[in-house]
């Protein structure tokens, strides 16, 4: 099975306390942990105040540095609480990737959210993705913004990806679940030619948002796949983590999108969650297989 999440370049929490404390001398480092692992990036807490991102292989530094040129234009003129990128580490004999700190975003990671709770995220999310959506493209593209060139939202090319994942899943004891999903591929609309005209996030889903006490997002993080492209692509969490009844709270603030548009969001929804399950099996992390699985049900419901 292919694992694009193994680590090129694996950070420990010395290595990162090193480097912080060599770059950065004037932080009084009072608690350093590691607050998780992505796909790119090893993720570590700082005095409850930081959060520093070190890249794991190569593609994430273009990511990283794609944050840095356009978090600091949008941190605060935002509905929901972003990143604020505030410390630029530098490659070193020690370590051969730039790295980041940012004022960390406080919240929780989705578990077991209530309807209401829900409900609540979605108007929040329509309120922000209208906000994110609506800025001005030209001044994306002066701030490093670029289009998508790593075909997100291409089905024909994600489709091999797709296969393969859902083949794994087979073998795994998954088989009805995979079965289940490529009948409902089978049933979509997917004629519609993504567009090249927003500013989007491009990978909101649930390890990438954050939520308060009572349950409601307060946050989006990871913002390394930023792009200009198609507002579809950021739907596609509506699909994975959002009820019929939450969707159609989000859709009366953010307004209305063609069916073919849904479509693809589905799909995009799908393939993220497959990956994630897959990466929550070979990482033994129950409460994320139980969120994919949960989040396919979702996905696929009328």
């Amino acid at each position: 099975m292919d694992k694009p999440w193994l680590a090129e370049y694996p950070v420990s929490l010395e290595l990162a306390e090193h480097l912080i404390k060599k770059q950065f001398p004037d932080i009084n480092l009072k608690e350093v942990r590691q607050l998780g692992e992505g796909f790119d990036n090893t993720v570590i807490q700082l005095n409850e105040e930081y959060v520093f991102r070190f890249p794991r292989r190569p593609i994430a530094v273009t990511l990283i540095q794609v944050e840095n040129m356009l978090l600091p234009s949008l941190a605060g003129h935002l509905p929901l609480a972003i990143p604020e990128p505030v410390f630029f580490g530098e490659p070193s004999a020690d370590y051969p990737y730039p790295f980041t700190g940012y004022k960390m975003v406080k919240g929780y990671l989705p578990i077991e959210e209530t309807k209401d709770s829900k409900i609540s995220s979605a108007i929040r999310l329509a309120y922000f993705l209208k906000m994110l959506h609506g800025f001005p493209v030209q001044k994306a593209k002066q701030l490093g913004i670029r289009p998508d060139g790593m075909q997100r939202l291409d089905v024909s090319f994600r489709q091999i990806s797709l296969d393969e994942h859902l083949s794994t899943l087979m073998t795994l004891g998954y088989s009805e679940q995979a079965h289940a999903i490529s009948d409902f591929l089978k049933d979509l609309d997917l004629s519609y030619t993504p567009q090249c005209n927003t500013l989007v996030h491009g990978d909101i889903h649930v390890r990438n948002v954050l939520l308060d006490e009572e349950g409601v997002l307060v946050g989006v993080i990871d913002w390394g796949d930023v792009h200009i492209g198609d507002p579809a692509i950021d739907f596609s969490f509506l699909y994975s983590y959002f009820p019929k009844e939450a969707r159609q709270a989000f859709f009366e603030i953010y307004g209305g999108i063609e069916a073919k548009v849904e479509s693809l969001a589905r799909y995009r929804a799908v393939y993220m969650l497959v990956r994630l399950l897959v990466y929550g099996i070979d990482r033994e992390d129950n409460e994320l297989i139980t969120l994919a699985r949960k989040g396919l049900g979702l996905a696929m419901e009328d």
